[in-house]
């Protein structure tokens, strides 16, 4: 039955990312209110057509002269922004993981504080803490002469270090927040009062029963995260100057190959959080387990 779902959300969002591949060219004639049907089914065809033979696309640089072939050049783009993307999740959530155990040992009031603080940290935008980071390394080697981690990437050289940072930070005040509130949740139940009533102390039981009941909802609570970090995916492109693969998108206007991108950041997500949510799903309410 598990398998089915996964298998009908799956189909579903496939054969959604396809008709969405072609909108803008039904929409491009909303100017001279029309829709342009027979256009968008042609767009449509072609982007199937493209799915199935994968090695015959080719791309068309915006103000290029000359087609290229799409593969095997797009794997690389691919590969460096999942690798970017994916790192500065898991990043995120083992700091907010981390900072939110700290949290829960201290009192009641101290912890009110810290999430007013979290609190007015993620109102500020993004790009402003981006820009400022960027800044004070630009800044640090001006008066140094020296350049702790990469600021921007070349044909030689990729850089990993600051961009996962930077993708990283707004995102792990946002599952700061998320996890705090799952800790406080978890922390009413009885197997927390037992747990206490036999003498376990506040960290054993923070880490080792609470903990491992928490991470279930942060992780599926922390979609909405993902979706947020790949909207800040192409500033940290543009800035650092990284050939990822949102840049590489906007340098055509392809239906053919929107979809294809689409898909190749579609397709590791959903397997991500489902596997994920598999594995957590199978081990939830272990840390009710008194030892």
């Amino acid at each position: 039955m598990l398998f089915f779902r996964i298998a009908l959300h799956f189909t579903i969002s496939v054969v959604g990312i396809w008709l969405i591949g072609g909108l803008p060219v039904f929409l491009s004639g909303l100017s001279e209110k029309k829709f342009l049907l027979i256009e968008y089914w042609t767009t449509e065809k072609q982007i199937l057509s493209a799915m199935f033979h994968p090695s015959e696309m080719k791309y068309l640089v915006i103000g290029g002269q000359k087609e290229r072939d799409l593969f095997p050049v797009l794997w690389d783009p691919i590969e460096y922004s999942l690798t970017i993307l994916f790192a500065s999740f898991i990043l995120a959530i083992l700091v907010a993981l981390t900072l939110t155990i700290i949290t829960m040992l201290w009192s009641e009031k101290v912890r009110t504080r810290i999430k007013f603080g979290v609190y007015l940290l993620e109102t500020l935008p993004d790009l402003l803490i981006i820009l400022v980071i960027q800044l004070v390394v630009v800044a640090l080697y001006k008066n140094s002469g020296l350049i702790p981690v990469g600021i921007a990437a070349t044909d030689q050289n990729k850089v990993y270090l600051l961009p996962i940072i930077l993708l990283a930070i707004l995102p792990t005040i946002n599952l700061f927040r998320l996890s705090i509130l799952s800790f406080e949740q978890e922390e009413q139940k009885d197997y927390v009062l037992l747990a206490r009533s036999i003498g376990h102390g506040r960290f054993f039981i923070l880490v080792f029963h609470i903990l491992r009941n928490a991470i279930t909802s942060v992780f599926f609570q922390s979609k909405k995260t993902m979706w947020f970090m790949l909207s800040n995916l192409y500033v940290i492109e543009l800035l650092f100057n990284i050939p990822g693969i949102t840049r590489f998108l906007m340098s055509s206007l392809d239906p053919r190959l929107f979809t294809v991108i689409l898909y190749s950041i579609f397709v590791p997500l959903f397997i991500f959080y489902n596997a994920g949510g598999y594995i957590l799903a199978r081990k939830a309410n272990k840390g009710e387990l008194l030892s």
